[in-house]
Formats: structure tokens, sequence, C-alpha cells
């Protein structure tokens, strides 16, 4: 196979109609993957296609600390690749159907306050939207597994987990400002502080969920000699370390 080193700035189609260039990317048996972008502009379209060829894959860094604030993605990418968009000043991305995985740091360290993830979406990576300032996602139901702190350090307040999901990596909602938690049935595995530091007073746990020390706060006093333990908890405030099993009102 012959790989095609392209350099986008000398694509007619990328200037002409998108009227920026620096795009850096590589071909191979049709299809581009963007490797790096050495331009000018801090709002940056990429393309669906180039010469004919579909624009596929955001590589590992391409986009990483160029100062962008704004970033659209065409609708032929289907991999997001590590570090991808990390290190900007975007406050919001839309990902496109196309995608499937997201990398590990793919966004890390931006300004984010909202994003969408489109339900073609099944793994997201280590650290994918960590230290951001997101206040509430929504996960769609193609999601399988969720990587170690993809969420972490953000102001999440709510989340809602789908029965998709089967795994969430350690720290994966850790810092956050969520107050309620319920984790279905799927999902087998949750990793160390997976939601530590956050304001949890209610967590539903799964039949099926294998716990490692997911919580703080004295949550884990409650965990069986296998991990697990299905049932409601709650705390009557976040000044306590004392978990009752069930669901009360006063």
């Amino acid at each position: 196979m012959k790989r095609i080193v392209l350099y986008l700035l000398l694509i007619n189609l990328a200037i002409s109609v998108f009227g920026q260039s620096g795009f850096i990317a590589t071909a191979e048996e049709g299809k581009v993957t963007i490797t790096g972008y050495n331009g000018s502009s801090t709002n940056v379209v990429i393309p669906n296609e180039v010469n004919g060829m579909p624009i596929v894959t955001i590589g590992d860094g391409a986009f990483a600390d160029k100062q962008l604030t704004s970033v659209t993605i065409g609708n032929n990418v289907t991999s997001i690749g590590d570090s991808a968009f990390s290190n900007n000043r975007l406050t919001s991305i839309i990902i496109p159907n196309s995608v499937t995985s997201i990398g590990d740091s793919a966004f890390s360290y931006n300004q984010l306050t909202s994003i969408t993830i489109p339900n073609s979406v099944i793994s997201i990576g280590r650290y994918a939207f960590s230290n951001n300032q997101l206040t509430s996602i929504t996960i769609p139901n193609s999601v399988i597994s969720i990587g170690a702190n993809a969420f972490s350090r953000n102001r999440l307040t709510s989340i809602t987990i789908p029965d998709s999901v089967t795994s969430i990596g350690w720290g994966a909602f850790a810092s956050n400002q969520l107050t309620s938690i319920t984790i279905p049935n799927s999902v087998t595995f949750i990793g160390d502080s997976a939601f530590s530091s956050n304001r949890l007073t209610s967590v539903t746990i799964g039949a099926n969920v294998y716990l490692a020390h997911s919580f703080d706060n004295g949550f884990d006093s409650h965990y069986d000699n296998n991990g697990r333990q299905a049932g409601t908890y709650t705390r009557v405030d976040t000044n306590t370390t004392t978990w009752g099993r069930g669901v009360f009102t006063f």
C-alpha cells in the first residue's frame, strides 16, 4: 500500500470553499486522516472530503494547543484520536453522527459548557471531556464503555447512564456536583473513585454491578464480599458518612 502525504495547503477545495488552509494529512486506500494543523484561524471547519476522498479520522493530537475557539467536524469522521482537541479554548462542540469512538483526552482542558454526543458513539476514552465546564451531558444508549476520568473535573449536576453501558472507568465522574446517581443493571464494573468528590445523597446500584472503591464518604462500607450490593442508598446530607438502605422521605 502506498501512503501519500497530503498537505491540504495545496488542495483547492479546502482553500476555495472554506477559505482556510493549514491542514496536514495522510491518505491510505482512499481515506484521509488529519494529522496536524498549522493554520492561523482559531475557527476551524473540517471538510467532509478532499479530492474526492472522505476525511474519516482526526489523528492523535492533530489540533492540540492551537488556541481554537470553535470547530466543525465533517460528517465522514468516524474516529477522534487521543488528545485531538486538547488544550484549546472550545466552549461547545457538536460531534457528528458518523463518529463511533472518542479517544483519550480528546477534548481535555477546554472551556466546554455543552456537548452533543451522537447515538453512533460506542466508546468514550479516558479523560475525553475532563477539565471542562460541563453542567449536563446526555450519554446516548449506544455507548458501551466510559473511560477513566472521562467526565472528571466538570460541573455536572445530573447524569443518566443508559442501559447500554457495561463499564465505567476509575474517576469517570469524579469532582463534579452530582447529587444522585442510578447505575443500571447493564453495568458490571465501576472503577475506583468513579463518583468521588461529588455531593451525592442518593445512590441506586443495579444487581450486576461490581464496585471497587467507586464512591467516597463512607459508602463503601455497604459493599459485600463480591463488591456487589444492589439497592438504593441515601443519606440526609453531605455532612454525614452514614448511608441508609432504602428510600425514605422526611
